[in-house]
Parts: C-alpha cells; sequence; structure tokens
C-alpha cells in the first residue's frame, strides 16, 4: 500500500460538481464543534470553512484554465513538507479572518439563492422557445446569474468569520415531534449553539433531508447542556444532505434515539415495515397488507438462504443475513436452524404495545415455521454426492438409518399442523376483545411452545443429508393474566371478548340447540355486553366468526355434547349479569332477586335448584371457632359476589379451553413417531407491552413488573451479543458497561419489596391499601426506584421502571390480589352439571397430562436470585393472584433462560391508524418501553462510533505524520489482509496521540483495533475529524494562495493585449468623432420632429380614453342600478315565499299552543270544583251530623221530662225503667253512629244518610219490646209522648232525605267532574295524535276510569259492612286518615320521579322497546294514581294481586325484565 501524497491532485470540476460548488453540503462527520466545544472549537470551525473555501476556488481554477489552458498547473512534490500559512502574508486570504461588514445581507442572499434552488429541483420551470434556441442558452444574462450565484455563496464562505461558522446537521429536541433536524451554525463558549431549523408542512414531511423540503427556515439557540455530554446528536447523511437509510441499524455511524426513529420512519414511508438492530427485528405496523413482503417465492427466498444455506460458518463471522432484506422470516428461520442444526432450543419474543401488531406477527412466525419444516423434508431427503460416494463404497458403516431418524410428514402430522396453525385464532375468539386502540386486541399473554422431532445430526450425516430432519410434532401453550374484569364491564366504545359477541350473533336455530333462552335476544338482552357499533372485526361479522370458531373447536375435538357444554358455560356468565338485587322490603340488610325469569334461566343452565343459587348468591358462610353462620348480603355485595362469580366461571372456561386445546395439539399425545418426550422446542412469547396510563391499578403493576423480568433477560442477551463480536474482533470484555433493572425488580420482588407487603396485607384482618403503601413507602424510602410526593393521596405511589416513571393507584390491590371465590358460590358451583363448573373452578393448570421435561440446555439459568425467592415463599400467600402470577412468571423465565431467544419489538406508528405515517413522540415512546434504545446504550456503552479498517485509511489519509507512515519493507512483513489492521493502529495511534490517558499505571488509548473494524471512545472520532479539517484548511490556503497568482498573471497578460487594442481604436475613434456629431445632430433632428408627432397623437390618445372610461362608467352605474333593482325584487319574493311557507306552520303551532293553553285552563277548573264540591261535602257531613246530634239530644231531654212526670209507680217499675233506660242507652250509640264520617271522598253524602236511617230504625226496634210489654199502662200523657217520638223520627226521616238529595247533588257533581275528566282525556287524546306512545296512555286512562267505578260499588259495599261494626270501623277510619295523607305525598313524589325516569329514558335509551316498555309502566302507574286514593291497602283481601296471584307474578317478571334491561344501559 503507498503512502499518501500530501497534495492531491486538483483536476478540473465537471457539470456534476456544479450544484457542489454553488451549494456546498456538509460532510456529516463535521459536526466535531458540537461534540468537542472545548478549546479545539475554533479550529474545527475554521477548517469546515476552508473546506468550503477550498471548493469555491477549484472552481476558481478550473474557469480560469478554460481561459488560458496553456499555462501550467502549479503543482507540490510528494516530498515537500506540509504547508504552513505565514504570519506576514500579504496575500488576499488575510481577508478570511475579517468579519464581513454585511453579514446580514449576505445571508438573506444565501437563502435565497438555496430557495431558488430547492424550486428549481421540486419544480423546474417550463421552457419556452426562447431558451430553447442556441442562443439564449449561452446568454450573457444566464451565464452571469450563475457565476453572481457561485462568487456569492464564495464570498459568504471566505468572507465571514470561520471560528464561528459551521455547517453540522444534527438533531435537536421538540416538544411536539421529539427530534427534529437541524443544523448548527456556530457555537458559543458558554455552551449555546445556533442552529437553522428547516420548518416542514407537517409531521409526515419531516426528513433528513437538508431541507430541502422545507417550507421556511427559523433561527434558534440551544444549550448543550440539555443534552448528553453536551454534544447535539449527529445525523447520518451523505454529501448531499440525504439521510443514509440502513437495514441494520447497527451500521449506522451515530447511533441514537432520534437516528433510529428517522431509520424507521425513512423506511415505514418506503413501505419497508422491517428493520434490524443485530438480532432484534423491528416491526413497524403498516396498517395495510403489503401482500408482496408474504409471497411464497420470498418465504422460500428466506428459508434457502438461512436454513437451507450450508456455504457460511458462523464461527468464521460470516452472517448471511447481509444478503437479505429484514423480515420476521428470519427469526423464524434462524430459529428452525438453531434447533434441527444445532440442537438448541429457541424462543421468538415478540412484543408491543396494543394495536403494533403483535398477534398477526405470530400468525406470521407459525405459518413460516410450518411451512419451513415441510420444506426442510423434502431438502433433507436429498442426499450430496460424497453421502452417495460413502453409501456405494462402505455401506455396512451407514449403521441402522431409522435409529434416531425423523419420520416423513404423514396425513396424521399434516393434521398436528393444521391443529396448531387454528389454535391460535380459536385462543383470539375468547381471548381477544376490541379496546380504543385496537379492534382484536389480546387480553392476555399467550407462551406457543411449537415442538419438533429432530434429528440426530450425525445419524443425518451418516445418511447423507445436508440437514437434520426436524418435524413439527405439536404444540403447547401457556397464558398469563387474562383480563377478567372486562367480563363485567368494559368502556362504552369497547366490547367484550369475542365470543359473547359471536354466540349471540349466531344462528337462531344453533343458539336454541344450545340453550332456548338464547333465542330472540342480541347483545343489548345481557347487561355484560350491551350495545356495541362494531359489526365486523376484521372485515368479518361476528356470526362469520362463529361458525370459524365451531369449525377450530372440532378441529381440537370439541364438538357434540363438550361444546354444548361449553357454549352452557358461556351463557351461564350472561345470565349471571343480568341477575337483578334489590334490598329486602322487610330488611334492608337483606337481599332478595326480583329477576326471577333470569334466575331460572340460570337454574336450568346450571342444573342447580332455584333455592341453592339464591342462599348461594345471598347468602355469605362465615366460620368462627368450629361453627359456622350464614350471613346475609347487602344488594351491593350480591352483586359483587355475582360479578366475581362470573369472572372466575369465564377464567376457567378459558383454561379449560387451553387444555382441551394443548390435549389436541401436544407431541406427547398426538405425534405418531416413536419418540414421545424430550422434543425439541420453538417458543412463541406474544406478551403485552409495557403500560403507563393516566390511572395505572393492579393490572398495570403487574404487567409492568413481568416487562421487567423480560428486560432484564434482553438486556443480559443484548449483553452476549456485544460479548460475542467483541470477542470476535478480540476485544476486551472489560470494556463493557451498562444499567441493569436489579433495582426495580427488588422493589417489587425482593424481602421488603410490594409482593411481601401486599400478600402481609391480603392475610391480615384488617389489611388495606393504605397500609400496603405506608409500609412500602416507610420501608423503601432509599430505593432509588420509588418516589412518592406530597400531594399525592394515600394510595398513591411511583416507580421509576426501566421505560420510564409510572404513578401506581393501590385502590383495590389487596382485593383484586385476593381474588379468592367464596365457599358458597364454590359449593353452588361443584353441584351443577356442566362438568367445566363442577370439575374445572380448582384446576389451575393448562396441560390435562403430565409432560417431561426436556433435558436441560447448555446455557445455565441467568435468574438465579428469582429462583431463591420463589423457593422462599410461605404458604400464605400461597394463593394470592401476584403470587401464581410470579411463580407462572418464574417457570416461563427459567424456560427462556434454557433457549436460545429471539426478538421482534412491534411498534404502532401512530394512534389514528392511519398507512405508513409516523408519530415521533409515540414512536420513541414505543423504543424506549420495548427497550431498543437500552440495546443501543449497552451496544455502545465503551466504543460510540466503530469504523471499517479501509474507511479509517481512506478519510483520515492526511493525518499521517511525517515519517510515520511505515516502509514497504515493514508492510512486507504482514500478511496481505493483516496490513489494513497494522496501518490503522499506526495512523490511530499517531493521530490520537494527545487522547491517551493514564489509568492505574497502564496508558488506555482512545481506541482499540478489532479485526475488521476500530473502534473510537467517545470524543476520539470527532477529535480526528477536527483534525483532518484543520489539514484540509491549510492545504486550502496554499490552493488559494496558487489559484490567486495564476489569475493575477493571466490578468496582466489580458491588460497588455488590451493597451495595445486600445491604441488602434483611439485613432479609429477620433476619425469617427466628426461623423458621429453629424449623425448626433440629425437624430436630434428627428427626435423633435418625432416628439412632435407624438405629443398630438397622445393628446387624441387620452381624449379617446377619457370618452371611453365616461361611457364605461356611466354603463357601469347603470347596471349597477338595475343590478340592486333586481337584487332587491328578488329578497322581495324571497321573503314573501318564506313569509307564505311559514305562516301555515306558525298558526298551526300557535293553535296548538292555544289549545294546549285551554285544556290547561279547563284543568284548573275542574281542580276547583273538586275543591269547591269536597268543602260542601264537608260542611254538609258537618251540619247532619249537628243536627243529628241536636236531634238525639232534644228527644233524650224530652223523654227524661216525660218520664218525670209519668206515675212514680211506674218509675219503679222494671218494665218502664227498662223502656227509660233504652234511650239513654241509645243516645250514646246515636252520638258515636253520628260522629263517624267517611274519609271517601267519593260518597260521602250517601254514608251519611245510611247512618241517620240507621239511628231511626233502631230506636223503634230498641224500645218495642217494653212497650209491648206495658202497652196496657200507657196513659194518654204517655202516648203523646210516643206521638212526639214519632213526630221526631219523621223529623229525622225529612233530614235523611235532604241528605240524600245533597248526596245525589254532590253525586250529580262528581258525574260532571267525571264528564269533565273524560272530555279532558279526549283533548289530550286529540292534541297528542302525533306521538303513538300518548294514544296508549289514553287507551290506560279510560280502562282506569272503569276500574274506579268498580271501586265505587266496592266502596259502597264497605261503607254498609262499616255500620254494621261501627267501633272497629272509627279507629280503621281514623288511621285510614292519616294514611290517604302520606300516600298522597308519596304519589305526588313518585310521580315526579317516574316523569324524570321517564324523560331520562326519551333522550338517552337507544332501545325503542325499552322505552316503550318505560312508558307503559309509566301509564299503569299513573292509572294506579287515579284509581288508587281510596283503595285498600296492598294486604287487602280485595286488592288485585290478592285475587289473581298469578297476574301480579307475571307483572313483577316483566317489570324485573324491564328492570334489567334498563340497567344494563346505566350500569
Amino acid at each position: 500500500m503507498d503512502p499518501p501524497m500530501d497534495p492531491p491532485t486538483m483536476d478540473p470540476p465537471t457539470d456534476d460538481e456544479d450544484s457542489v460548488v454553488r451549494d456546498p453540503p456538509p460532510t456529516p462527520n463535521t459536526a466535531m464543534a458540537v461534540e468537542q466545544p472545548s478549546a479545539s472549537t475554533p479550529a474545527v470551525s475554521t477548517a469546515s470553512s476552508a473546506d468550503s473555501a477550498a471548493s469555491s476556488v477549484v472552481s476558481e481554477a478550473s474557469a480560469a484554465s478554460g481561459e488560458a489552458s496553456n499555462e501550467p498547473t502549479p503543482t507540490k512534490p510528494n516530498n515537500e513538507p506540509t504547508p504552513t500559512k505565514p504570519n506576514n502574508d500579504p496575500s488576499p486570504a488575510k481577508s478570511n479572518n475579517e468579519p464581513s461588514p454585511a453579514k446580514p445581507k449576505e445571508e438573506e442572499a444565501v437563502q435565497e439563492v438555496v430557495e431558488e434552488e430547492a424550486e428549481e429541483e421540486e419544480a423546474p420551470a417550463k421552457q419556452d422557445t426562447t431558451t430553447a434556441s442556441p442562443k439564449s442558452t449561452t446568454s450573457p444574462k444566464s451565464t452571469t446569474s450563475t457565476s453572481y450565484k457561485s462568487d456569492l455563496l464564495t464570498s459568504l464562505v471566505t468572507t465571514t468569520d470561520p471560528s464561528l461558522e459551521t455547517t453540522n446537521h444534527v438533531y435537536i429536541r421538540d416538544d411536539q415531534y421529539a427530534w427534529i433536524p437541524a443544523r448548527v451554525e456556530k457555537t458559543d463558549d458558554d455552551g449555546l449553539a445556533h442552529v437553522v431549523i428547516p420548518e416542514y408542512k407537517d409531521e409526515k414531511s419531516i426528513q433528513s433531508d437538508g431541507g430541502r423540503r422545507a417550507k421556511r427556515f427559523r433561527k434558534d439557540t440551544v444549550k448543550l447542556s440539555d443534552y448528553p455530554n453536551r454534544a447535539l446528536p449527529l445525523q447520518n447523511v451523505d454529501e448531499k444532505g440525504y439521510l443514509k437509510e440502513v437495514e441494520d441499524m447497527v451500521d449506522l455511524s451515530f447511533l441514537h434515539e432520534a437516528a433510529i426513529m428517522y431509520n424507521l420512519k425513512a423506511r415505514h414511508v418506503d413501505s419497508k415495515p422491517y428493520t434490524r438492530t443485530g438480532d432484534i427485528v423491528i416491526a413497524v405496523n403498516p396498517y395495510k397488507w403489503l401482500l408482496d413482503l408474504y409471497t411464497e417465492e420470498l418465504r422460500h427466498e428466506y428459508a434457502s438462504a438461512l436454513v437451507f444455506n450450508n456455504s457460511y460458518d458462523d464461527n468464521d463471522g460470516g452472517d448471511p443475513r447481509s444478503k437479505i432484506e429484514p423480515h420476521v422470516y428470519e427469526a423464524s428461520s434462524l430459529a428452525y436452524r438453531g434447533l434441527a442444526v444445532d440442537g438448541d432450543d429457541q424462543s421468538i419474543l415478540v412484543s408491543g404495545e396494543s394495536g403494533a401488531g403483535k398477534t398477526e406477527t405470530v400468525k406470521i412466525l407459525m405459518n413460516d415455521l410450518a411451512s419451513v419444516q415441510r420444506d426442510a423434508q423434502t431438502f433433507a431427503s436429498k442426499p450430496n454426492s460424497s453421502s452417495d460416494l460413502m453409501k456405494k463404497k462402505k455401506p455396512s458403516l451407514m449403521g441402522d438409518p431409522n435409529s434416531n431418524k425423523a419420520p416423513p410428514p404423514t396425513q396424521s402430522t399434516s393434521v398436528i399442523v393444521q391443529r396448531v396453525l387454528d389454535s391460535n385464532p380459536l385462543l383470539e375468539a375468547f381471548g381477544n376483545a376490541k379496546t380504543l386502540r385496537n379492534d382484536n386486541s389480546s387480553r392476555f399473554g399467550k407462551y406457543i411452545q411449537l415442538q419438533f422431532h429432530g434429528e440426530d445430526p450425525e445419524a443425518a450425516a451418516r445418511c447423507g443429508k445436508q440437514l437434520p430432519g426436524c418435524v413439527l410434532a405439536g404444540s403447547k401453550v401457556e397464558v398469563y393474566l387474562l383480563e377478567k374484569n372486562r367480563v363485567v364491564s368494559h368502556e362504552e366504545e369497547e366490547r367484550t371478548f369475542h365470543i359473547f359477541y359471536q354466540l349471540l350473533n349466531a344462528p337462531e336455530a344453533i343458539k336454541a340447540e344450545i340453550w332456548a333462552g338464547l333465542e330472540d335476544t342480541d347483545n343489548e338482552s345481557y347487561s355484560y355486553v350491551g350495545f356495541t357499533e362494531t359489526e365486523a372485526i376484521e372485515g368479518l361479522s361476528d356470526e362469520e366468526r362463529f361458525q370459524h370458531t365451531v369449525d377450530s373447536l372440532a378441529l381440537v375435538g370439541v364438538q357434540g355434547d363438550s361444546l354444548k357444554m361449553l357454549m352452557r358455560a358461556i351463557c351461564i356468565v350472561l345470565q349471571l349479569g343480568n341477575l337483578v338485587f334489590e334490598p329486602d322490603q322487610r330488611d334492608d340488610d337483606k337481599t332478595e332477586i326480583t329477576a326471577t325469569d333470569e334466575l331460572d334461566g340460570l337454574s336450568e343452565l346450571m342444573g342447580v335448584a332455584q333455592k341453592d343459587l339464591i342462599a348461594a348468591l345471598t347468602l355469605r358462610t362465615v366460620r368462627a371457632r368450629g361453627e359456622e353462620y350464614k350471613v346475609p348480603l347487602n344488594s351491593e355485595k350480591a352483586r359483587d359476589s355475582t360479578d366475581a362469580f362470573a369472572k372466575e366461571i369465564y377464567a376457567k372456561t378459558f383454561l379449560w379451553l387451553v387444555r382441551q386445546i394443548n390435549d389436541a395439539t401436544c407431541a406427547e399425545r398426538n405425534y405418531d413417531g416413536d419418540k414421545k418426550d424430550g422434543f425439541g422446542i420453538i417458543g412463541l412469547l406474544d406478551i403485552f407491552g409495557f403500560e403507563s396510563f393516566e390511572v395505572n391499578r393492579f393490572e398495570q403493576l403487574c404487567i409492568n413488573y413481568a416487562n421487567e423480568k423480560l428486560q432484564q433477560k434482553f438486556t443480559q442477551d443484548i449483553f452476549r451479543s456485544v460479548q460475542a463480536e467483541y470477542e470476535y474482533e478480540g476485544i476486551e470484555l472489560g470494556e463493557i458497561t451498562y444499567d441493569d433493572n436489579t433495582d426495580v425488580l427488588d422493589l417489587v420482588e425482593g424481602r421488603m419489596g410490594l409482593l411481601s407487603f401486599l400478600n402481609e396485607e391480603g392475610v391480615r384482618p384488617k389489611g388495606s391499601d393504605k397500609s400496603f403503601v405506608s409500609k412500602v413507602d416507610s420501608m423503601n424510602k432509599d430505593s432509588p426506584c420509588w418516589y412518592r410526593e406530597k400531594a399525592w393521596s394515600d394510595t398513591e405511589f411511583g416507580i421509576v421502571h426501566y421505560a420510564g416513571k409510572v404513578v401506581y393507584d393501590a385502590t383495590n390491590f389487596v382485593t383484586k390480589n385476593m381474588d379468592t371465590l367464596p365457599s358458597d358460590l364454590e359449593d353452588c358451583a361443584f353441584k351443577s352439571t356442566n362438568d367445566i363448573l363442577a370439575n374445572a373452578l380448582k384446576n389451575d393448570g393448562m396441560m390435562n397430562v403430565e409432560v417431561k421435561k426436556r433435558r436441560a440446555s447448555k446455557r445455565p439459568p441467568t435468574n438465579q436470585k428469582a429462583k431463591r425467592n420463589a423457593n422462599r415463599r410461605g404458604s400464605i400467600a400461597a394463593d394470592s393472584v401476584w403470587t401464581k402470577f410470579r411463580g407462572q412468571l418464574t417457570n416461563l423465565m427459567t424456560s427462556l433462560d434454557t433457549t436460545r431467544s429471539r426478538y421482534i419489538r412491534c411498534i404502532k406508528p401512530n394512534q389514528v391508524k392511519l398507512p405508513l405515517e409516523m408519530e415521533h413522540l409515540s414512536t420513541i415512546e414505543q423504543l424506549r418501553c420495548a427497550g431498543v434504545v437500552a440495546a443501543v446504550t449497552i451496544s455502545r456503552s465503551a466504543f460510540p462510533n466503530r469504523l471499517e479498517h479501509e474507511i479509517v485509511l481512506e478519510r483520515f489519509k492526511s493525518l499521517w505524520g511525517k515519517g510515520v507512515y511505515p516502509s514497504e519493507q515493514v508492510l512486507a512483513e504482514y500478511e496481505f489482509d493483516e496490513q489494513p489492521k497494522f496501518l490503522v493502529e499506526k495512523l490511530l495511534e499517531h493521530a490520537l496521540k494527545e487522547l491517551a490517558s493514564e489509568k492505574k499505571g497502564q496508558i488506555v488509548r482512545a481506541f482499540v483495533i478489532g479485526k475488521s473494524r476500530a473502534y473510537f471512545r467517545a470524543g476520539s472520532l470527532e477529535f480526528m475529524e477536527a483534525e483532518r479539517l484543520k489539514f484540509l484548511s491549510v492545504w486550502a490556503l496554499e490552493i488559494q494562495r496558487v489559484v490567486r497568482g495564476f489569475t493575477q498573471k493571466s490578468k496582466y497578460k489580458k491588460i497588455k493585449a488590451g493597451m495595445i487594442f486600445l491604441e488602434a481604436q483611439v485613432r479609429m475613434k477620433i476619425a469617427l468623432r466628426n461623423y458621429r456629431r453629424m449623425r448626433a445632430a440629425s437624430i436630434r433632428t428627428q427626435c423633435w420632429i418625432r416628439c412632435i408627432f407624438a405629443a398630438r397623437l397622445l393628446v387624441v390618445k387620452r381624449r379617446n380614453y377619457r370618452a371611453t372610461m365616461i361611457q364605461t362608467h356611466w354603463r357601469m352605474g347603470v347596471a349597477i342600478t338595475n343590478l340592486k333593482i333586481h337584487l332587491k325584487a328578488a329578497v322581495a319574493i324571497q321573503t314573501m315565499t318564506r313569509g307564505s311557507l311559514q305562516r301555515p306552520k306558525f298558526r298551526l303551532a300557535l293553535h296548538e299552543k292555544r289549545e294546549e293553553a285551554k285544556l290547561e285552563n279547563q284543568l284548573r277548573a275542574l281542580q276547583r270544583k273538586l275543591e269547591e264540591a269536597e268543602q260542601k261535602r264537608i260542611e254538609a257531613e258537618k251540619k247532619a251530623e249537628e243536627k243529628a246530634q241536636k236531634a238525639v239530644q232534644e228527644y233524650r231531654e224530652s223523654t227524661i221530662v216525660e218520664e218525670k212526670k209519668m206515675d212514680p209507680t211506674a218509675a219503679t217499675d222494671p218494665s218502664v225503667a227498662s223502656v227509660a233506660s233504652a234511650g239513654p242507652s241509645a243516645g250514646p250509640a246515636t252520638e258515636e253512629t253520628a260522629s263517624v264520617s267517611s274519609p271517601v271522598p267519593s260518597v260521602p253524602s250517601e254514608a251519611a244518610s245510611l247512618k241517620v236511617d240507621e239511628i231511626a230504625n233502631n230506636v223503634p226496634s230498641q224500645v218495642a219490646p217494653s212497650v209491648s210489654a206495658t202497652v196496657v199502662n200507657l196513659t194518654a200523657q204517655q202516648q203523646n209522648l210516643m206521638d212526639e217520638s214519632g213526630k221526631m223520627l219523621e223529623y229525622l226521616r225529612k233530614e235523611v232525605f235532604k241528605l240524600r238529595n245533597q248526596n245525589n247533588q254532590i253525586r250529580a257533581d262528581f258525574e260532571l267532574v267525571k264528564d269533565n275528566n273524560q272530555r279532558l282525556m279526549d283533548a289530550n287524546a286529540s292534541a297528542g295524535a302525533s306521538f303513538a306512545a300518548l294514544n296508549q296512555h289514553a287507551k290506560q286512562l279510560t280502562k282506569t276510569n272503569a276500574k274506579l267505578s268498580a271501586d265505587c260499588n266496592q266502596y259502597r259495599q264497605t261503607i254498609q259492612r262499616m255500620n254494621v261494626t261501627q267501633v272497629e270501623l272509627k279507629e280503621e277510619l281514623k288511621m285510614k286518615q292519616a294514611t290517604y295523607i302520606a300516600e298522597v305525598r308519596s304519589r305526588l313524589t313518585y310521580q315526579k320521579a317516574l316523569g324524570m325516569i321517564v324523560e331520562l329514558a326519551s333522550e338517552r335509551c337507544r332501545d325503542t322497546r325499552l322505552v316503550e316498555d318505560i312508558l307503559r309502566i309509566a301509564d299503569e302507574a299513573e292509572g294506579d294514581d287515579f284509581g288508587g286514593s281510596g283503595a285498600p291497602s296492598p294486604a287487602s283481601p280485595r286488592s288485585p294481586s290478592a285475587r289473581d296471584p298469578q297476574a301480579g307474578m307475571n307483572n313483577d317478571s316483566n317489570h324485573d325484565s324491564m328492570y334489567s334491561r334498563f340497567k344494563s344501559y346505566w350500569s
């Protein structure tokens, strides 16, 4: 290799270099002023300016060479030392250090030039005929314009201060777009960088293109202290400022967060969703199917390159992925090859947030693995030539070819493969749901273990196979953290699990076959499901998906009775949601189930008696001191208990389905080969990504804990990959440093961590969420991952995860962690005839068969601490949710530690699901959560920059010092392949000698040399770039000196030739001077004459112009006048037309308003009449009572007076005494009878008349025996008394007659009120004819009036019977009077509440049938109010419910059904 020449040969620029000369783009590695803002900054800035100046000088030299091509170009000899700039050089180069006096104007001119060039590049102007002509192409104007632009840019570079100007492409932070491209103009000593920021149209248009697509530019100042290492991240751009897109981001020269995002965005916009970062595949969801990425030909290409290609060796550093585009096929193909060839178990971890495409990625991986294993059998069956030769010569050495040979695919194997592929959509039906982020979001995590029967590599080689056979024998699946809460509640725009909608939208015949109660039901029939606007998921309706689910269930053996049992278990969950719990009327602490129909259906589905169900749902068994107590539950606790029961049933049903799938797909049961255990594993982990919401609950803590465990493994695997790279390059392993998340895991699962305290609070009698947070806070205050703020509530705490800070709300943490089902419900489930409920509620396993574990892998598990902590767990917390999940997670991590893991990180580019668009903020957040940035940090922890040996030698060849380049004799001592490494080491030792440091007595160099690359420590590559630019600046000054001397000599020669030519021209000018004078005089004369004629013509033209303007304005005025007239007429016509259209509507509305007011007035008048009639009735009763009392009193007094006047012997006679005593005894009875008043307002006068008749009839009947006994002894005076008594009775009869007349009058008034009421109902019916609901209301009022008449007859009979039992009726009437007043008040309140409910239902309810049911029940309630004012109490035997118990039960059940449907919309 020859040493580099000191002076580079200067070739004349070509046409392609014109753009570089006019606007030289900065080199991407010239941003050293930003990386090193120390004393080296001025030198770097000078170098960058000199570099630009050099390019302009080259253009001047080329122009000069065109004018004087015969002049030789001066070159510097090879052995001449590097020139330095003299201090007193009088050359014009000194002006480079002088500040420009007009810098703002020059910058504006540069901006205009750049914008003009950008416009020419984006939208070139159309060429006209003049431009196309040969003359126009070489016009002086175009030449001057081009040279002006070039000279302007050159002058700006050479006249500004080179110590302050740079042209670096960097990224800066932005609150809206995370990272935006910018260009550094200069940096200050106080740590400020002045940048030019291009502004784009929108976020989609932002690219690293040097601002060519920007609408405008703005200037800003950023603080370098806000960035790591006080340096702005550099862009990976080429010489023209365009982004250098790479397939593997490890190859990025500047690898950081912004570079990753912009590289992903460039590929995403270009319909390239997959990008590689070492062993990590980043999949960006394109939100559209790119069919060309999943063709059979492409799959064969990846399989051929990665699986069936034996031409590379991993130990030699060969990477077959470098020849193919990144794809998820590479992960599946490499995993298959690693299992088949190396015999190591494999795992592929797919992660990402909801909507990122994890589920689809797993499907693609499973399909590819199934296809590759089929192709592998065909490929492995082809023997190679060497095997054929061995077989012919030594057939005995082959051994038994079937000793450890994987059988070829058979029909049963194909069935297993089909079952494996269909098991994933089956899990989606029961475990996926629609969320706000994704229509088909997995609400659980799953780990699918594909089982392969691999052939022994040695046996395969003896058989002459190029690849050992590896057949897909089966699969197993493990699930984690099913979102059970979605069973009982979900957001309004979301849905519960798909299976519910599929079942309810199945054909009616199938629904009836499953359960008769499913007929004529839809989503709104069940409160757990409710209304949904989504009719299809991924293009398939729920009915179509139900058929697919049934077909997939049949493929795994769930059909017939087992299918019916599974679907009935789902129906049980639905029925539990429709149960209605209300407080018991006799005891508020107790609960009764009012939805009897739903309870009957649930009893039928479960096969459990109703009384057992009611007891299990409304009572709770409490055990204390060996005794059991039944404690009633209130309605709220009963509802919560039922919801917990439904969630547990669905969760265990899901696990039952997982066991059925594993039974149908596991190799231990279904594989036909001889091997029954020890299968190879390729695991596919589809698990939830890191979550951080506004309110984070217990579920988010569990999910983030799982991601922390996976991140720990991810970090360790990345460390191993970097370790392998460093070992291959020969770099010491001690150079790698990285941060892990051990502190977070200790905080969560340590002895004094969240798990321990949460389990402790769960078993404490008074354990609470507040005490849990308080204990954790007191024991972990010093933890760097724990923080709390004073303004937070007692249940809030924060954890610093690897992806960022997350604030959790610990409300219900203790309850959710225990999640124990009451024993009453468990006992009830065990009585069920459904096998899932009876036997699966206690089964948390995922396999029905015991599977023997495969041999241990060569790689030992890394998470020993987690295993020790798992062994320490006590039995107290064995049943908590977190403990179970931790055990599952520990087993998962143990399984993953025994495998070779590969990672696929799915990214959701935007939240609106638009194709080929990327939101910066959300993408950056997902990259952090996925650990991609952490992987970059680990890989570049010691050496942020790395370059190939050839690139280092080519780029930094100017840094060779004098005598440093080794001689040919020294190079001859090394092999040809080792010479680049030796030269790079020598070059870097000399160039980076200043950056070497001493540590612990040893010299630490600023670089490390590997086999193929040179690794630079932080700041080393930047220092070399600065030194390179210094060298270029010196050569730029030398080039300027030479070119300026050449141009001055050329100018002198031109001046000399011009003087000779000038003398000849002077003589000619003297001779022509007179001629020119004469010609000028003649021209002047002609000019004056032309001026006179032109003035006259001008006067005529002005006159014509003015006349034309006058005519124009006149016509304009006339036209405007006509326009205004027509416009006014049109407005008047429109006004009249609108008025004619609106007046009938207004009159109709006014008429309706008046009718409504008239009806209201009539109603008020009727109310006044009713009040007056009531007042008259009360007055009449009082008067009748007074008169009756007065008459009885007078009769009593007269009787006493007459008795005194009678014969004294008569007073002693017993018979006469009995007659005398009859009067006083009758008096109180009469008075008592008269004092009784009926509280019934409808028949007061009739009751009074009946009382008076009774009194009149009772008096003679009581005294008749005595009179008949002593009639012989009566005297004339006594006869007179009897006559007066008769007269008194006659008078009483007349009073009774009057009272009857008053009663008739009141009855007539009542009939009038009744007629008015009827007319009022008719008026209301006619006024509301347009409303269907009011028609039904009017009919109901008619029925109510008939019921009122019947009640009146019953009241009359009741009054007659009440006269017989006067004393009992008096007390009862007093009680009813008080009850009546309270009932009126309660009914008024009830009517108001009912009206509000009806209005609320009419406004918010979507179900028209439900609204009609509510209106009908409201009408019935109003009818009861009209007819129930004088009705007997509900306990009376004459009430309608007492007469017809079945009708009352039906009515209650209808109300309950309506209430359950009503509750489903407001729950």
